[in-house]
């Protein structure tokens, strides 16, 4: 018992050490400055909403962009499965994105991770503002 006690002690000692503020702050940088979209559509099903945007999103281009939301449980958040197309200087973009959203108040706010057919991948936190029709969004670069 006494070496079974010891070893639970070293196994939890270890994790406290592996783990001691290794991740205390994650420093993103944006790849573009914050951008705004206009909401063009949003349609309520039984089990998602899907909303649509279009606008002009700096290094992307001209983007239309649309948004599946799952719900939860409490419908006030979920999962987001997201995709979109870029067009900028002749060139043609896309990503599709996977993440979560909830409620804060009367906005929709987003965090996804967008993988570009670059390769690239961004992490984005989006508010969307239905009495706006606007969406604010904050591109960071994830790779």
């Amino acid at each position: 018992m006494k070496k079974f006690l010891i070893a639970v002690a070293s196994i939890i000692g270890t994790s406290y050490a592996l783990a001691d503020d290794h991740a205390s702050t994650l420093n993103l940088e944006l790849r573009q400055p914050v951008s705004t979209m206009e909401v063009t559509s949003i349609h309520f099903h039984e089990d998602e909403t899907t909303i649509s945007a279009q606008g002009d999103m700096g290094a992307y281009g001209k983007v239309y962009a649309s948004y599946d939301l799952s719900y939860d449980a409490t419908r006030n958040s979920g999962g987001v499965k997201a995709s979109g197309r870029g067009f900028a200087n002749g060139q043609v973009v896309s990503g599709y994105a996977n993440g979560v959203w909830a409620r804060d108040g009367d906005k929709v706010v987003m965090s996804i991770v967008v993988m570009m057919n670059d390769g690239s991948q961004n992490l984005e936190k989006i508010v969307t503002d239905p009495m706006t029709n606007k969406m604010t969004i904050h591109t960071y670069a994830l790779k």
